[in-house]
């Protein structure tokens, strides 16, 4: 067999050239024959930095409606953790990640970052959801803090420090990095459970369903006028549903704002370390039409849903249908021992009654082993 021959010269920058100079549509037509294979994708990134950024402009329309994102299972006890994909046509066999079971408290999973509160360092750590490499090292604000939470959006970074206040830095930070800017939440909101960019708006929902929207740019005059309580009305009181571990979770879903809420029976709420038993999986519609009123569905089309508990995530996909996920389906990360699979499918108003206590949906926070779902961050960022 001939072997195969080695470059001994390196190619001639020449024949590199005009790679960037070449027209959107003819970029457009190469990315989309591309999706959703991730690895053709991160090639097609690393070619050029204009290239880059045209995927990274194209991915709310173009990759991250198609794209599933990947579950990441940290191995108990182990060095290392395993992202699994739904197809191989994503990519085709779970990959070894060098992050290990989470060190530290996982506040989130967003755009592509896992976010790390390291209390002994007194550190936020933003870490590459893929490669598990440390991508920034932040001093917290206040390290005695709770910090419950934190989340990315397209130009800031959010970390809830208590109840009722919150810090902002611009993301990426510039260098040197700046001071911690400072916000108050309303006196009558509750914890803030998770929060999504939505048609130019910043919203959030509390652990209680309560509505938020956040205004970061300078027309917050003061600390305290950078969040509002959105009236809302026809959401079951917040007694009846999960607020711990798949707490409510907001989803934008192309023109849709839902909701997700697992209602749960009394008796099993408002402990984090205790296992809870869902009977009903319900989502909602924001309809402004006529007011702010939440509408239950029994359908979310095609789209299908994606939710965990460790990373505080909810993604939503418009055409994964060739990627192993189906319409109209919730899929929730769950190491599911007895059946081999790493997530559960539910559809939306699932539901089963006391009698048929083998067939309850069943959560619990899973300490640091817990999955969660990530992309990559090369969809979010040049």
């Amino acid at each position: 067999m001939k072997l195969p021959q080695r470059f001994e010269t390196p190619v001639n920058p020449s024949e590199l050239r005009g790679w960037g100079d070449l027209p959107e549509l003819l970029l457009s037509d190469v990315l989309r024959r591309l999706v959703p294979h991730l690895r053709s994708l991160a090639a097609f990134a690393a070619t050029c930095r204009r290239w880059r950024g045209f995927l990274v402009a194209s991915a709310p329309a173009l990759i991250l409606p198609r794209v599933p994102p990947l579950l990441l299972y940290p191995e108990p006890a182990s060095t290392s953790s395993h992202l699994h994909p739904m197809s191989s046509c994503v990519i085709p066999r779970p990959i070894t990640s060098p992050l290990a079971a989470f060190p530290s408290t996982l506040l989130s999973s967003s755009r592509g970052h896992l976010i790390f509160l390291d209390r002994p360092r007194g550190l936020l750590v933003l870490v590459d959801a893929l490669t598990g490499a440390e991508r920034r090292a932040l001093p917290l604000p206040s390290p005695n803090s709770p910090h419950h939470y934190a989340t990315l959006t397209s130009t800031h970074l959010l970390l809830f420090v208590s109840k009722h206040a919150f810090v902002t830095l611009p993301f990426p930070p510039p260098d040197p990095v700046p001071e911690w800017t400072h916000h108050r939440l309303p006196r009558a909101a509750s914890f803030v459970a998770s929060v999504v960019e939505f048609r130019g708006r910043l919203l959030g929902v509390t652990d209680r369903a309560q509505l938020l929207e956040f205004r970061l740019d300078a027309a917050a005059a003061a600390p305290d006028e950078a969040v509002q309580i959105l009236p809302a009305t026809g959401l079951p009181d917040a007694a009846t549903f999960e607020s711990w571990h798949y707490g409510p979770r907001l989803v934008a879903a192309g023109e849709q704002l839902l909701l997700v809420l697992l209602m749960t029976e009394p008796g099993g709420r408002g402990d984090t370390r205790t296992p809870v038993w869902v009977s009903k999986v319900a989502v909602h519609a924001l309809d402004m039409a006529g007011g702010t009123r939440w509408e239950e569905t029994a359908t979310i089309g095609e789209y299908s849903l994606f939710v965990d508990c460790a990373g505080r995530s909810a993604v939503a996909c418009a055409d994964a249908g060739g990627c192993g996920a189906e319409g109209n389906r919730i899929y929730f990360a769950s190491r599911c021992f007895w059946s081999g699979t790493f997530w559960s499918p539910h559809h939306p108003g699932w539901e089963t009654d006391a009698t048929n206590f083998g067939q309850w949906l069943h959560i619990s926070d899973g300490g640091r082993s817990l999955p969660t779902w990530v992309c990559p961050r090369f969809f979010f960022e040049l």
